[in-house]
């Protein structure tokens, strides 16, 4: 499965990274040195933003061959050498620092941003052509030279309000609780609402327009098809994963999704694949297949499993590193229109696009959690085995002493090193949520994982919990740059810890972790509206903090336990708890819930207090887990 590498191979070094190497701008990494600089000087700040997956940011670096309007900015050599002379220009990798790019990003990428020297924005705007950008350069200049008194009184006024907003008096526990105790149907009916009338028809997926994969809106049908049994929920997720995975938006060849299309009916892709997606699309597949299954489907079922098999065999043939002590996933795979329209024989001639090598902590912690679900739902434990080996990595190479996860590594003088930021709210929610579903699929790592995770969530407890009660995306820090002295509370991370938080509550039985989670959600209670359908990791997440998860509790010993384990997981719940039980470590607990233990192994499906009777056989907890 995948390549193998040697003992003390690494991936490719740092070095080879293709973003500016062909750029005659003289870039500096943010930095407290780069605005010095700038202060120093007098001079405004370019701040790119780029990607090494992203086509339009190697299209300023180096143009479109033989296209007349896309030469190329920052190859110019006149354009290079007035940015050179009359601004400080940064440059900043989308995925090294997620922290800028949620706070700069101008609607896309490559973002290209003006600032002043304390980093406040002057002008934003996404890709700029050559002849954009020879007019505008000069633009901003004479504004800063002859207009800065008015743009400063500006940024003072933004400042003042963000300060305003931020500094507000937080609700009370009672007014944050009342949103979503109370309302929750209202919040799921409002999202699965903005996706049903989005949906197309005619090509499935949302909108008219170009498509993403919007898995997370998948899911929410698939959670509310499984309560309700409304077919045409199931329908609409069908049509669009059967069209992603078989259109342009697939890579029919080797494998695997691209990005998003251009076109409504998912024919013509931007090229580049990104770890993240396929992290979130395994999963939805996977789920949809759980339910085809259940509801005689088999067609579609087996055409879902189809496509989640080639996607799982060319992550693990083309993204995957894994030598001992060391396994991981790549970041992405570059775009090449031309490489990725070839047959395998054709394209076997050429250089594959590149792969960025840097290792990613949330993005392998998704594939820690879709693996899980692939080793059972594909019937292939060595998806199961490979996913134990990702959590290790990111544990033994991510996780810090004080609970603090580094966001990436990357290969560079012979080692994996720490390239960028620590303890920001995405990487400790998507590690707390892999680490808990490794302890509900592997019993034999659950102690090890468990305290893992409590190490992480305690530090977001500690650095990054706001008054409202719901958490910032990054530690305090009053010398930051720029805009990244203020704090921000992302709602899409925040519902990924509010899960974690959940499934501890459970995994760890402690209670107090479902108020903490909930009172998190509560602070969005507003601002999930202003997303409509893209709202949906939230409406997923107020579900499952406002009901009861369906448990399974196994009580045996060892190995007894595991084809237990393995029925729980194989139909589809949207909440499910699956806890094994050791008979002499858990016997406090097991007897607070009266479990009677006169055979072994046995198995009880409970919801809240009310328990099945006990179940002995593994085909006897398939029925009664659907």
């Amino acid at each position: 499965m995948g390549r193998i590498c040697s003992e003390g191979i690494l991936p490719p070094s740092v070095d080879n990274l293709p973003m500016a190497n062909e750029s005659k701008v003289i870039w500096r990494e943010w930095s407290d040195e780069a605005f010095a600089e700038a202060k120093a000087q007098d001079k405004p700040v370019l701040l790119g933003i780029s990607a090494v997956w992203c086509h339009w940011c190697h299209v300023m670096d180096r143009g479109v061959p033989g296209d007349p309007v896309h030469t190329g900015v920052y190859n110019d050599s006149q354009i290079a050498d007035y940015i050179n002379a009359n601004f400080i220009p940064i440059r900043v990798d989308n995925d090294q620092r997620p922290d800028i790019n949620a706070r700069y990003n101008m609607g896309g990428w490559p973002t290209t941003c003006f600032l002043t020297p304390d980093g406040d924005v002057i002008y934003g705007a996404t890709y700029l052509a050559p002849a954009q950008m020879r007019q505008l350069l000069p633009r901003v200049v004479e504004v800063w030279r002859n207009d800065r008194e008015e743009i400063l009184k500006q940024l003072k006024s933004r400042t003042e309000d963000t300060k305003r907003k931020t500094q507000a008096a937080p609700p009370t526990l009672a007014e944050l609780q009342s949103s979503v105790i109370h309302h929750p149907s209202s919040i799921i009916e409002d999202v699965s609402g903005a996706i049903i009338r989005n949906f197309d028809p005619r090509h499935g997926g949302l909108g008219n327009g170009q498509k993403f994969p919007m898995s997370d809106a998948w899911e929410l049908l698939l959670a509310i098809y499984a309560q309700t049994r409304e077919r045409r929920l199931l329908d609409m997720v069908v049509k669009t994963l059967i069209a992603m995975g078989t259109r342009g938006m697939y890579d029919l060849v080797a494998g695997g999704w691209f990005r998003y299309s251009t076109t409504p009916d998912w024919s013509v892709p931007h090229f580049e694949k990104m770890l993240e997606d396929h992290g979130r699309l395994v999963p939805v597949y996977l789920h949809a297949v759980q339910l085809c299954r259940e509801t005689g489907r088999e067609d579609d079922a087996v055409t879902l499993t189809k496509v989640v098999r080639a996607s799982l065999d060319y992550l693990t043939a083309t993204l995957l590193h894994d030598a001992p002590g060391l396994t991981y996933f790549a970041g992405s795979q570059d775009a090449d229109e031309v490489y990725y329209l070839l047959s395998r024989e054709e394209r076997a001639k050429l250089p594959a696009p590149f792969i960025d090598w840097r290792l990613y902590a949330d993005w392998n912690a998704l594939m820690v959690s879709a693996l899980l679900q692939a080793g059972v739902v594909l019937d292939q434990p060595a998806y199961a085995d490979l996913a134990a080996r990702v959590w290790h990595t990111l544990v033994d190479r991510c996780v810090n002493d004080d609970g603090s996860v580094t966001h990436s590594l990357v290969s560079k003088d012979g080692a994996m090193v720490h390239a960028s930021l620590r303890g920001q709210l995405g990487d400790q929610a998507a590690l707390a949520k892999a680490g808990l579903d490794l302890a509900q699929f592997r019993p034999e790592l659950a102690a090890d994982a468990l305290a893992v995770v409590r190490r992480i969530v305690d530090f977001a407890m500690r650095e990054l919990r706001a008054p409202e009660g719901n958490f910032y995306d990054s530690p305090a820090n009053p010398n930051a740059q720029g805009m990244l002295r203020i704090r921000i509370q992302p709602i899409f991370d925040n519902c990924t810890l509010a899960e974690a938080l959940l499934m501890m509550s459970y995994l760890a039985d402690e209670a107090d972790w479902r108020q903490v989670a909930q009172v998190a959600l509560a602070a969005f209670g507003d601002e999930y509206k202003r997303y409509r359908e893209h709202a949906a990791p939230y409406a997923l997440a107020v579900m499952r903090a406002t009901q009861l998860p369906d448990e399974v509790m196994i009580v045996g010993r060892g190995d007894e336990v595991l084809p237990f384990i393995r029925t729980a997981h194989a139909t589809y719940s949207p909440w499910r708890i699956v806890r094994a039980l050791d008979p002499d470590r858990d016997a406090a607990f097991i007897a607070q819930r009266g479990y009677p233990m006169t055979r072994l192994p046995v198995a009880f499906v409970c919801r809240g207090t009310a328990c099945s009777a006990p179940i002995y056989a593994p085909e006897d907890l398939r029925a009664a887990s659907t």
